[in-house]
């Protein structure tokens, strides 16, 4: 018998895992998830591109045609959330919805790729391909209505997603906040602890306001469950736990930084990000540079830290 690839049901809501591969294998997987109105059927996210046995069972298993589908909504650009874009536009017509800022990137995919993967000198040595190209569909599946923060989306008979901003991660990120059931749906503003990469942020003040954000909404909108990505279905209350959490692996990022240009004056940005990742016990790879390139730029503002030459020391 098919295993079933449905993860967690309830309300208008079912959520399907996709396993990832490479450095995330048996460790953690992506999730996509199905929203069900009276009037309209959205996803959000459409998973990496592995994973479309899965997404194409899920329809199968919840008794949904391909013709179904009326929104595809995108939480952000990163490849294991619009690896499936082209493959469902063609199939479903569904027409898809993101926020403005990252556009480009959706609708080329290796323009994002190079954005993220070799955006620094010394990521230029990653392959683009690993973990990102082919975590992406040969065809792309480009932005067609944009979302920004306080848009509602209709699907009919009380079903209706509230977009909310969490950027940090990607600083174009949103979620949904479905108002009946106060169910909150998340993909990577928090990241769970077995995740076996740096935490990937692009600006450690907008990330940590985030998690004040997020804290603040689960207690003042009362919500009652939130759906993840790259982690288990979690109460207001378990969730909390995760913001805090986040809120250490991110300072301790910062605390390792420090640490290390104490200790040697004028260490590169590589070697920096190979010092990070080994504090924390995570794999030394190209998200690992965006999180310290960011802390670098946060620290040289604040006259924390110089440039001299090509290695960087803390003056503060």
């Amino acid at each position: 018998m098919q295993k079933s690839v449905i993860s967690y049901q309830s309300g208008p809501f079912s959520v399907v895992s996709m396993g990832l591969p490479g450095d995330h294998e048996g460790k953690t997987a992506t999730r996509v998830f199905f929203v069900k109105g009276t009037e309209k059927l959205a996803l959000v996210d459409s998973g990496l591109y592995g994973g479309l046995p899965a997404l194409k069972q899920a329809f199968e298993e919840l008794g949904f045609a391909y013709g179904d589908l009326d929104l595809l909504l995108l939480t952000h650009e990163h490849m294991d959330h619009v690896g499936n874009n082209g493959w469902l536009k063609a199939e479903t017509g569904a027409t898809i919805v993101g926020h403005p800022g990252r556009a480009d990137r959706v609708a080329d995919n290796m323009l994002n790729a190079k954005a993220i993967v070799h955006a620094f000198p010394e990521g230029e040595h990653f392959d683009l391909n690993a973990e990102y190209l082919d975590w992406m569909g040969p065809t792309e599946g480009p932005i067609e209505e944009f979302v920004t923060d306080g848009d509602n989306i209709d699907l009919g008979g009380g079903v209706e997603l509230e977009v909310v901003e969490v950027l940090g991660h990607s600083m174009c990120e949103v979620g949904f906040f479905e108002r009946s059931t106060r169910t909150l749906v998340i993909a990577d503003p928090l990241l769970p602890p077995f995740n076996p990469v740096l935490y990937l942020y692009e600006d450690p003040n907008v990330m940590r306001a985030t998690f004040d954000k997020i804290e603040r909404f689960l207690k003042e909108r009362d919500v009652q469950a939130v759906l993840f990505a790259h982690d288990e279905v979690k109460t207001a209350d378990e969730t909390i736990e995760l913001v805090n959490d986040c809120r250490r692996r991110v300072n301790k990022v910062e605390d390792s930084m420090v640490t290390h240009m104490k200790a040697n004056p004028g260490i590169s940005f590589a070697e920096l990000r190979d010092k990070c990742c080994d504090d924390q016990n995570m794999v030394r790879e190209w998200r690992a540079l965006v999180s310290v390139d960011a802390s670098l730029k946060d620290m040289f503002a604040k006259g924390l830290v110089e440039k001299r030459g090509d290695g960087w020391h803390y003056v503060g």
